[in-house]
């Protein structure tokens, strides 16, 4: 599952949903938020499940002067912080709505790739509990397992997301302040799913994909790595 605004889908989605379809062979499933109806079509071809939301204008103009008044950001800047914040929150506020005791989900950044195939090993202890990559001392959103067995974890996280939005106003970076206040009993992912190491050399970038089964990388020049013979 993942999420993504209409800018991030035409840049990512279509390499997102054929390299997890090729190599973890499970049903995908992207909200997405103000899509095109192109987009829309475009999920259908792919055999991908979705959902979708508009953002209303008053209740973005509303967070963004949130923003504004606790954080003295420019109205454009502060526009991209509610924008990229709802994109980050959604996808986890759905999962604790939607998911039942039976399915165990994936959650990921939609900019990742998978690049490898994990083994049956793998994918079965992927799913036997709730858990997360860490990075310098952070419980990542990238890419992480929801086990079904867990519930009440994850709607936890969903109440958090949905109270803070209420109180604060959403924002970039919730989904990781949602993690850090909800999680308390971090499981962490054994090494070899992602690093969250950065790629400014294409040998470093060589070494991430060799080493991890989900390619993911920040910054301008990760984003634009061709990865297309893994798809």
């Amino acid at each position: 599952m993942s999420a993504c605004d209409s800018v991030y889908f035409d840049h990512f989605a279509e390499r997102f949903c054929r390299s997890f379809q090729k190599r973890f062979h499970l049903p995908i499933h992207l909200h997405l938020i103000n899509p095109t109806e192109t987009q829309i079509a475009l999920c259908e071809n792919w055999s991908v499940s979705w959902t979708c939301n508009y953002l209303d204008s008053f209740q973005m103009q509303k967070r963004r002067n949130a923003v504004i008044k606790t954080q003295k950001l420019t109205d454009e800047v502060a526009q991209k912080s509610v924008l990229w914040g709802f994109c980050q929150a959604v996808r986890f506020w759905l999962l604790g709505q939607y998911q039942t005791a039976q399915q165990d989900i994936v959650m990921c950044d939609i900019d990742c790739v998978a690049v490898q195939t994990p083994t049956v090993d793998q994918t079965n202890q992927l799913f036997s509990c709730t858990q997360f990559s860490v990075h310098k001392g952070r419980t990542m959103a990238t890419f992480c397992a929801f086990s079904g067995r867990q519930l009440a974890q994850t709607q936890q996280l969903s109440r958090w997301i949905e109270q803070y939005d209420l109180d604060t106003g959403i924002r970039n970076g919730v989904d990781q302040l949602a993690l850090k206040k909800c999680i308390t009993n971090l499981v962490t992912l054994p090494a070899g799913w992602i690093s969250h190491e950065d790629t400014p050399t294409d040998k470093s970038v060589l070494r991430k994909i060799n080493h991890n089964i989900v390619f993911h990388s920040k910054g301008t020049r990760g984003k634009s790595v061709d990865l297309s013979c893994y798809l």
